[in-house]
């Protein structure tokens, strides 16, 4: 189980992952479980269910590449491998740390205040970090969270915003590599699931062709759509204030 600490201005937030279930932790404003796998009721704490991919590691590794759709994804791969595109792990904190805040504050400006931003030394502490660099440049990354059983997709950002086609194309290519370099890494960890951290759900997706897009992307890995829990509970009422004034 993990728990991370969070700063949001003057409050005080938890998150914690991997918990079977949601129990109250004292001395903080907001507290998020995110993930949970069954459904409970339990006093004070509001739930969401909330649609994931995942995909099962169990599978031999020619099974979930041959999953993956061949033109959008599987392509996309070798091109990222053909032009020879680093992978590294855990090397870039500080390179993805900053390309995570521009990018948060250019996309999810309002989830930006209701999550909160996750520092560096917290990042370090918890987190796996995947970095795609072409001739030295980091072009973005995933940070992940992983247990004995599982590895979670948190954080996902990249420099492709503002760019031009060519560009842009070179780090969604690379996006790709590193989603197939997590599981491969995952894998051989004797890590049996691979969680996206998430889809919007269809009616949202309908609604909104840049979410429709999003869930298309993380289809095209192939993989198993299921329910998780999000499980939430406020104890300060200025936060509450704050947090449905953005919501």
């Amino acid at each position: 189980m993990l728990v991370l600490d969070k700063k949001i201005t003057i409050f005080n937030i938890k998150e914690v992952y991997f918990s079977e279930y949601p129990f109250d932790i004292k001395g903080c404003d907001s507290l998020r479980f995110y993930f949970c796998k069954d459904e409970v009721s339990l006093n004070g704490f509001s739930f969401q269910r909330k649609p994931t991919l995942i995909i099962d590691l169990t599978q031999d590794l020619e099974k979930i590449w041959l999953n993956m759709d061949r033109k959008s994804t599987r392509n996309s791969i070798k091109k990222a491998q053909e032009k020879e595109i680093e992978v590294k792990i855990n090397d870039d904190y500080n390179q993805f740390h900053a390309i995570l805040k521009s990018f948060m504050r250019q996309k999810r400006f309002g989830s930006f205040l209701l999550m909160g931003e996750i520092n560096l030394a917290t990042m370090k502490k918890y987190g796996t970090c995947f970095t795609a660099r072409y001739r030295g440049e980091v072009l973005g990354g995933h940070l992940y969270f992983e247990d004995e059983e599982n590895i979670l997709l948190r954080y996902s950002a990249s420099k492709r915003l503002g760019l031009d086609k060519n560009k842009a194309k070179l780090i969604s290519d690379a996006n790709r590599l590193l989603h197939w370099e997590a599981i491969q890494y995952a894998k051989n960890k004797g890590i049996t699931v691979y969680d996206w951290g998430g889809l919007w759900s269809k009616e949202e997706a309908e609604q909104d062709p840049q979410k429709r897009g999003v869930n298309s992307f993380k289809l095209s890995f192939g993989g198993e759509v299921v329910t998780r829990y999000e499980y939430y509970k406020i104890y300060s009422r200025i936060y509450n204030f704050v947090y449905h004034l953005f919501a």
